[in-house]
């Protein structure tokens, strides 16, 4: 007999079983080969993530939408970026030069216009001229109307920044009534606002020059007065035509109770690392804040009562806001690049 091939082994033969049912060909999955329709998928629910709360970065303003109870920690907040959204009294030195840092595509900038990476604060007795009557004046009334001895300059100049309570009763020495003391001081606050409203404010020597020069190098400014609130700083800015100067203005309204603190939150309004800031100081107390919080200072000593050698500690020290420039700008941050 010649040979046959058995059912369904060769030749796409039917396949038949051993009890003789046909079996069915095999169909490729839909989907799966030869651009056959695929089947329709299942769509996953992709979570979306919120973005950044308003008012947590920068210094902003916090937004309080509803009351939350304060957690177990103490109301600290928590994450990477955290430490941007503390109060000034909490802020620390060593995490916004850590946090502040440059990322690739700012370094790209810096690398065009290398001024543009550092912060300029200045305080705002160095920017203004003759502004040593804005605080003796009121004082001077308030003894007047009252029959009082009157405080001398170098009493005055103490007590700024200080309670007008404290200064009543432990400089001064005028009564230890309390409630004669909080009348005293509401008296002052009353006068210090009269003098504030009729002063004519004009800025000092070279000022206008150096910001004009610091702007057109995109360096960010900031003024620090934490001795007025933020209308009457900016009036005061607006009024001696260098207001358009400045990005920020760190203020009373801000709750920075010590130097350290207003520059902390200056190099954050700024969005600067502090080791990449420079405060210009008068007072041999600001400049040891400014070192504190890791900017450098320059001493300016044609607005200062203090002498040269007080303010011997400054990483420069320069007879007024004309002798500078941005060379000696450049060679303070030399370290750093």
């Amino acid at each position: 007999q010649p040979w046959e091939p058995e059912p369904g082994r060769f030749f796409s033969a039917p396949a038949r079983d051993e009890v003789g049912v046909k079996v069915e060909p095999w169909v490729p999955e839909p989907g799966r080969f030869f651009g056959t329709p695929a089947a329709p998928e299942v769509e996953e629910e992709v979570e979306e993530r919120p973005g950044p709360e308003p008012g947590r970065f920068f210094g902003e303003p916090a937004v309080v939408t509803e009351p939350n109870p304060t957690p177990a920690g103490g109301g600290l907040s928590e994450g990477y970026w955290a430490p941007l959204a503390e109060s000034p009294d909490r802020l620390r030195s060593s995490d916004l030069n850590e946090l502040l840092q440059p990322d690739h595509l700012e370094r790209l900038r810096y690398a065009n216009n290398p001024l543009m990476a550092y912060g300029a604060l200045f305080k705002w007795e160095v920017l203004m001229r003759e502004v040593s009557a804005l605080y003796v004046r009121p004082w001077a009334l308030v003894a007047a109307a009252h029959d009082l001895p009157e405080p001398d300059a170098d009493d005055v100049l103490r007590v700024i920044g200080m309670r007008p309570e404290r200064a009543i009763q432990q400089v001064f020495g005028w009564t230890d009534d309390w409630g004669f003391t909080q009348q005293l001081a509401f008296e002052h606050f009353e006068q210090r606002a009269s003098v504030l409203e009729s002063f004519e404010f004009e800025c000092s020597d070279g000022a206008r020059e150096w910001l004009e020069l610091l702007q057109q190098y995109s360096v960010p400014c900031c003024c620090c007065c934490s001795t007025l609130d933020e209308a009457t700083a900016r009036a005061s800015l607006s009024r001696a035509g260098i207001e358009q100067y400045f990005e920020a203005v760190v203020t009373a309204e801000d709750g920075c109770e010590t130097p350290e603190q207003t520059y902390l939150l200056s190099s954050l309004k700024v969005r600067r690392p502090p080791e990449r800031c420079v405060v210009f100081e008068d007072d041999p107390r600001g400049i040891a804040a400014a070192h504190d919080s890791t900017t450098k200072a320059v001493a300016v000593v044609g607005s200062s009562r203090s002498t040269g050698f007080e303010l011997r500690h400054a990483d420069m020290r320069v007879g007024g806001l004309d002798d500078l420039s941005l060379m000696s700008l450049r060679e303070l941050f030399q370290s750093l690049e």
